[in-house]
């Protein structure tokens, strides 16, 4: 479903006219400002509250704040992310071990309006669930521009101490530190496509035709 989500969102993207400046990227970030077309403040973040009401938004988000005299609404929610399981490419021959591994992400999407118009924008602000428990040093390679080279040798040390006391032979673990960089690209290459698809989704609930 959230394959066909994501097809879906590029499809229109490429079959509309472009009615934002193109995408502002963070290192876990993505904004998009929008012109105002004479929507009032309040009507914008009415039709933002109301997106966040329907029933498959509301089951992975909840509004934090709302100020409709600033302004601004943000809401927090959980994506559950699955990437390739590396293990597999160690042990490829083990069987009952899993094809993908999941992930669970902190994300806030946040509605900002101005006089001259409003901005939406998508975040992953942390790292609530990792099968290895190392989710502080997960999140830090997670990146929509490029993964930091530190951060990635923290996580790479960090389990090849974890490997090694596990009794992994060192082959193993030189094979999965090899493999950890795409993994970090996969899952922040969903994360940054999930961004792209809410601002969008978002975006065309503002314009309605019910305002």
């Amino acid at each position: 479903m959230k394959t066909i989500r994501i097809l879906t969102f590029f499809s229109l993207l490429f079959s509309i006219p472009c009615l934002s400046q193109q995408s502002v990227i963070g290192e876990k970030s993505i904004e998009k400002t929008y012109d105002k077309n004479n929507l009032e403040t309040s009507l914008i973040l009415s039709k933002a509250e109301q997106w966040f009401g329907i029933e498959e938004n509301a089951e992975t988000f909840q509004i934090e704040a709302i100020d409709k005299n600033k302004g601004t609404l943000s809401a927090n929610g959980i994506s559950a992310v699955l990437y390739k399981n590396i293990g597999r490419e160690l042990y490829p021959k083990r069987s009952g071990m899993a094809e993908v591994l999941e992930a669970d992400f902190g994300k806030r999407v946040s509605v900002m309006v101005n006089e001259e118009g409003y901005t939406i924008r998508y975040e992953v602000i942390d790292m609530k669930k990792e099968m290895y428990h190392r989710e502080d040093l997960f999140y830090d390679c997670v990146s929509f521009k490029e993964i930091d080279e530190d951060a990635l040798e923290a996580y790479n040390e960090s389990m090849n101490k974890f490997l090694k006391a596990n009794l992994v032979f060192k082959k193993r673990r030189e094979k999965f530190q090899a493999s950890s960089r795409g993994q970090f690209e996969e899952v922040s290459s969903y994360l940054m496509n999930e961004g792209e698809l809410t601002i969008f989704s978002l975006q065309e609930a503002i314009l309605g035709d019910d305002n």
